[in-house]
């Protein structure tokens, strides 16, 4: 049943999408839009070569990466797509995922969509973007799944006057292109640590430009300063037993304790149990995942191939021997068990102070990773916000001075 005329804010009306402002519309889809289906070029290639344009796949629009070219011979022939394109997978798993941003050629399992001049491009991606799950989920076929036409055709989508969807569209954008900004931030720290482990590990806790004064040489573990030692795992490490642990199904949004598992999450669930608390801090082990963790805090551990192990503290300072042992390339064994593996290397023993210098730099550029994730996935919820609050009124933007896109 319509919720009361009378109980609506002022300037609202009721409509089947619920309460909207009063100068918003209410339309089908179907009618607003054209749909351009792609097609399989008769020839695409590895490399790009003069007048080709890019296949548009869906790993392009999710990596940025093209990996198949359509030669220009083609390109009269086939569906194209400039940046401001709406573009749509139609059929496979993910139909109904909507991307917009580059431009190519319109690849066979998608769809262009052209608006009409009462919906603007940007804000019709936006409103796309909140359809994913019905879209997916009410897909038909068999083997290969395809956006349901008439599902599509028939969504109804709230259009607000064309200055406002503009102002729509801008916010979002904006939001989307700081959390953009953020993870090319993120994905840049990751290198410089990359970098910086291969010299701290290979050249000491020195100034890049110091590195030809000081001396090295071969160990079996590669070249080291030549005043380290290599010890084996068994001399750095020892494996802790009688560890409590929780199984996966027992696990708790949550509770007085942290569960640490091999999973990629740092922090899996939570439990009443009592925690484990000797020897801390400690490195969690996956032995399925091959994923380590630096814990310096009473836990649970997870049930599954979760090794806890501690460094020997008379010889290492733990946080190091975390990062030298995140150095070492275990092999992957699918779901197999990887831990013999691990057991089976050696690690390089520098001098405390020198260890603890290594450690206090790598931890700095893990902070600052930590704090641009947290960034992030602030700006993520901020996004996710403000699409559900802008497409339904909650939030207006009527009459921001938006000159750029005037």
């Amino acid at each position: 049943m319509l919720q009361n005329e009378t109980t609506l804010p002022d300037g609202f009306q009721m409509t089947e999408l619920g309460p909207l402002p009063k100068e918003w519309r209410v339309v089908r889809l179907g009618e607003a839009v054209k749909l351009t289906k792609g097609r399989k070029p008769d020839e695409l290639i590895p490399k790009y070569q003069f007048g080709a344009l890019p296949y548009l796949t869906a790993d392009y629009f999710r990596n940025r990466l093209p990996t198949e070219w359509v030669p220009a011979q083609y390109l009269s022939k086939l569906p194209l797509c400039s940046k401001e394109d709406v573009v749509l997978i139609w059929d496979g798993s993910k139909a109904g995922q909507v991307f917009i941003g580059l431009e190519g050629v319109l690849a066979s399992t998608m769809v262009r969509i052209d608006p009409e001049k009462q919906i603007e491009r940007h804000y019709l991606y936006y409103f796309l973007l909140t359809q994913f799950d019905l879209l997916n989920s009410k897909t038909t076929g068999t083997t290969i799944p395809h956006v349901n036409k008439e599902v599509f055709r028939n969504l109804p989508i709230p259009l607000p006057p064309l200055p406002e969807q503009r102002a729509i569209a801008h916010v979002l954008r904006t939001v989307q292109r700081a959390k953009e900004a953020t993870e090319g931030v993120i994905a840049a720290l990751k290198e410089l640590k990359k970098s910086l482990m291969q010299h701290l590990f290979t050249y000491g806790p020195v100034p890049v430009g110091a590195k030809n004064f000081s001396p090295q040489r071969e160990s079996e573990i590669g070249p080291i300063p030549a005043h380290w030692r290599v010890v084996k795992f068994d001399q750095a490490i020892t494996r802790a037993t009688r560890v409590p642990k929780v199984k996966q199904s027992d696990y708790q949004p949550i509770g007085l304790v942290p569960i640490i598992d091999q999973g990629q999450s740092f922090i899996a669930g939570y439990t009443d149990k009592s925690p484990y608390k000797d020897n801390l801090p400690v490195i969690v082990f996956g032995d399925h995942t091959r994923v380590l963790k630096f814990v310096d805090f009473p836990f649970v551990a997870g049930a599954d191939g979760t090794q806890v192990l501690i460094p020997n503290s008379t010889l290492f300072d733990p946080l190091f021997v975390y990062y030298a042992l995140s150095t070492i390339d275990i092999p992957s064994r699918g779901y197999n068990r990887h831990f013999s593996l691990l057991r089976e290397s050696s690690l390089p023993l520098p001098p405390l102070d020198e260890q603890r210098e290594i450690a206090r730099m790598l931890q700095a550029v893990d902070a600052k990773i930590a704090a641009e994730e947290r960034r992030r996935a602030a700006l993520e919820e901020l996004f996710k916000t403000l699409l559900h609050q802008l497409m339904t009124g909650k939030v207006r933007v009527k009459g921001f001075h938006l000159p750029e896109l005037e």
